[in-house]
């Protein structure tokens, strides 16, 4: 009964601390547009404080507290790598670095606990055992989470790039600027690519020359073929030659890598099929067929007749 207790109430405080974090965030200008509409009139702060949650109420003043500490404590160069890592997976989440940080503090403190919680009942050493290995579970977990996330991104992206080349390309020789083709592309391809350049585009109405959206592009994505893009796109402006005649040799050489690394996954193929073959399958075939030669060999051996 304590450990059921205990459980219990690490998963409420645990559940308490993950709402507060998820939901201590300021409401956005479309949320207070909505709000604004449905009421009809501005609304005073009372009734905008009145209308969030209690919960939110009464610890969302500490979680920001809390929060902004973790953040003046933090370095400028790691919340700057938790920024680029946030980019290369797209961040689906809309977090910032700083709650990125929070988040992997959080986790690194909380599944400790957790394990210290359920392992009580073996024994103090071996609960403090398991609680250093969540330590490192629980810093290395988001991590391994984002690497595969931004690694699988570059793959859709290495994946799409050469259609959108080809797109581009037509666009742009059918009378189109780069821009203009940029644009195209974003309403008629769906993607974590399409996605990037609607980035680049809206960097480019804000103000932003098109050489460093380009280059931030590059920044974020982290592809080497997206890297090549933007350097022979930079250096075309620079030089002032037509682009068509880039954007289809970019294209071809994306399509012949693409086609490399296909071949290069299909020669891997064997080796990477070796392993359960020697440990799964050998060992079932020598059961099936060695298996009645053995037990004729035993029972021969047992009963002394030939």
């Amino acid at each position: 009964m304590p450990i059921v207790a205990a459980v219990f109430a690490f998963a409420s405080v645990t559940s308490l601390v993950m709402y507060v974090f998820v939901t201590g965030k300021e409401p956005s200008v479309k949320e207070r547009v909505e709000q604004v509409a449905r009421i009809g009139r501005v609304p005073t702060e009372r009734e905008q404080a009145l209308a969030r949650p209690l919960v939110q109420r009464v610890f969302g003043p500490v979680a920001t507290k809390v929060s902004g500490a973790v953040v003046a404590a933090t370095p400028k160069s790691v919340l700057k790598a938790a920024g680029h890592k946030l980019d290369a997976t797209g961040n689906p989440w809309n977090m910032t670095p700083a709650e990125y940080v929070i988040l992997r503090i959080v986790t690194l403190f909380i599944i400790p606990i957790g394990v210290i919680i359920l392992t009580g009942g073996l024994g103090t050493g071996k609960a403090l055992l398991f609680a250093l290995l969540a330590v490192g579970f629980g810093w290395v977990v988001p991590e391994i989470m984002m690497q595969s996330k931004a690694k699988q991104r570059g793959k859709e992206i290495q994946k799409a790039l050469p259609d959108v080349l080809d797109l581009l390309t037509v666009s742009v020789e059918a009378g189109l600027g780069l821009d203009a083709a940029l644009v195209r592309v974003v309403e008629r391809r769906k993607g974590p690519l399409s996605d990037e350049f609607g980035i680049v585009l809206r960097e480019m109405r804000v103000g932003t020359p098109r050489r460093e959206a380009l280059k931030q592009l590059a920044e974020r994505v982290r592809v080497d073929d997206i890297t090549s893009l933007v350097s022979a796109i930079v250096q075309t402006d620079h030089l002032g030659v037509g682009i068509a005649n880039i954007l289809r040799i970019q294209s071809d050489q994306s399509r012949v890598k693409r086609r490399q690394r296909v071949e290069e996954s299909a020669m891997k193929a064997p080796i990477k099929m070796l392993f359960p073959l020697v440990f799964f399958i050998f060992p079932t075939l020598f059961v099936v067929l060695l298996g009645p030669a053995v037990i004729q060999i035993a029972e021969t051996l047992l009963t002394g007749n030939p």
